[in-house]
């Protein structure tokens, strides 16, 4: 979670010109122009959407959609006990990454702030929590069951090998005997000269570095960090804002040892971390909160490939400092993260970790131990992560389409099993029918829907195709709900209702 917001991006304002330039996003990758009118289908006005064979970008990477939560976290999600696995958590982040390879970041603020007890050494001021053997041992049953693939955060912050050392010892020995583990060293550490590290007994504030600590500095300290550990796979440095970019040609120069370049990207701040107003949904769908912010991160991904590393966002979600109740557990953010993440994989972005913080506005898993067993419930947002993973399977690459307006966004994706999918999503004010030409499409198709009855507000009525998650298995459950559709002169007709997101599939 992104304690530091003062470096973030602010999304341009909002209005009726904003929120039509930005619901164009596809014109980023078509090239195209706005299509024109047709004929309107009952009360609905008509749109034609065109989806080429061009496919923009690399193909969506293994792993590409991830999760990440803090070390102190695990042990709310999953208990303390790793012979009664929470087999509902277990199952909703599996469904994240149906193919496997689920990503799972473990860090954030804690990275800092985490101690694993050195024999002989006192335990620091800074420390915030204490890594156990029960920790490890419930962490190394997660990622086993999961099958997942780890990045890991060591604290750079502290500024001692010691500490380090204790750290990487006890994931290597006590979670990762068998696990594919990248070690993230620090997290966000260009802002330890502006956040206290630590207050002392009598309440005085220290910094984790001096106020002369630049960029440069962070720069050769990583270096001599990374230099001293054994030869593991490292990520980092996890910045906090995609404005550091200037400063990277000269990380990525300078480091050795790095496997793949982090950075965090949040499009809002939430109102007690420096947002300054209230929140609106219209704002997620701004140009600064997709195109906008997708092409940043794009200019991140080209200086890492430059370099031969690989670029991953490995902290996003709407809204900094885990979220803002009764916004970020609403269903605008499922529309909003369904949008994004084709954008940030045409980019040629390797992966994203979306943070999930319990008991927070900002859970996307939430989990109860009950006497009848573990409970999960599932924010809105889940649904657009579950849609994205379902449709991307690895390999798939992302197509090029023209461009809608009026409060209408699409993309397209073809999978390595032949099929195409539209996702066209309506944040408008009325429903609207599209009508759908992809290349090489023949036969019938199907559509199915993401929506919440109560719109973009609410949070409590979420379904993809008519079925939900289930409290006590964490899968999908209830009647898959899609319908037939059958061209007529070459296009697939689909309407959209208000404030939700219509699939076509069609194999060709």
């Amino acid at each position: 979670m992104v304690r530091k917001a003062f470096l973030r991006q602010i999304p341009c304002a909002i209005g009726p010109l904003a929120l039509a330039l930005c619901a164009v996003v596809g014109i980023l990758l078509a090239g195209g122009s706005p299509a024109s009118a047709a004929t309107p289908h009952s009360g609905a006005a008509t749109v034609a959407v065109n989806v080429s064979r061009s496919a923009i970008g690399p193909g969506v990477a293994p792993g590409f959609l991830g999760l990440a939560t803090e070390y102190w976290n695990i042990e709310n999600e999953v208990g303390t006990d790793p012979t009664k696995p929470d087999t509902a958590f277990e199952q909703a982040a599996r469904n994240l990454s149906p193919d496997g390879d689920l990503s799972l970041r473990i860090g954030g603020d804690s990275t800092d702030w985490t101690w694993f007890p050195i024999p002989g050494m006192k335990q620091p001021p800074w420390v915030r929590w204490v890594m156990t053997p029960t920790w490890a041992a419930v962490t190394n049953r997660l990622v086993s069951d999961l099958q997942a693939h780890l990045i890991v955060g060591l604290n750079m912050e502290a500024d001692d090998l010691k500490v380090i050392d204790a750290e990487l010892h006890e994931i290597q020995t006590g979670v990762g005997a068998s696990t594919p583990i990248t070690y993230e060293l620090g997290n966000e550490p260009e802002l330890y000269s502006h956040f206290p590290f630590y207050h002392t007994a009598n309440g005085a504030a220290v910094l984790g570095r001096p106020k002369t600590y630049s960029l440069a500095n962070m720069t050769a300290e990583w270096d001599r960090i990374a230099a001293a550990l054994p030869q593991v796979p490292l990520a980092g440095p996890g910045y906090s804002s995609l404005g550091a970019l200037p400063y990277v040609s000269q990380f990525l120069r300078s480091t050795k040892r790095l496997s793949v370049l982090t950075v965090h990207s949040y499009p809002l701040k939430a109102k007690r971390c420096t947002g300054r107003d209230t929140l609106q949904e219209s704002q997620l769908f701004d140009s600064s909160s997709l195109s906008g912010l997708a092409s940043q991160v794009g200019s991140w991904t080209s200086l890492a490939h430059r370099y031969r590393d690989a670029l991953r966002v490995d902290e996003m979600n709407s809204v900094t400092c885990g979220g803002q109740p009764g916004f970020t557990d609403s269903f605008g953010p499922a529309l909003w993260a369904l949008n994004i993440l084709p954008l940030y994989a045409a980019h040629g972005v390797n992966g994203v970790n979306f943070q999930t913080r319990p008991y927070t506005a900002q859970n996307l898993i939430q989990t109860n131990e009950t006497k009848a067993g573990w409970r999960v419930i599932v924010q809105p947002e889940y649904y657009g992560l579950l849609a994205f993973a379902q449709l991307t399977p690895p390999g798939s690459r992302i197509l090029r389409v023209s461009a809608l307006g009026n409060g209408l966004l699409d993309w397209a994706v073809r999978t390595p099993q032949g099929q195409t999918h539209v996702v066209i999503t309506n944040v408008g004010t009325a429903p609207a029918t599209v009508a759908v030409r992809a290349a090489g499409a023949h036969g019938k198709a199907t559509v199915e829907a993401l929506r919440d009855r109560g719109g973009l507000s609410s949070s409590a009525g979420v379904t993809l195709g008519g079925q939900r998650v289930s409290q006590i298995t964490g899968q999908l459950t209830g009647r898959l709900m899609t319908r037939s559709v059958t061209p007529q002169r070459g296009a697939y007709d689909v309407t959209v209702p208000v404030a939700s997101a219509a699939i076509l599939t069609v194999t060709g």
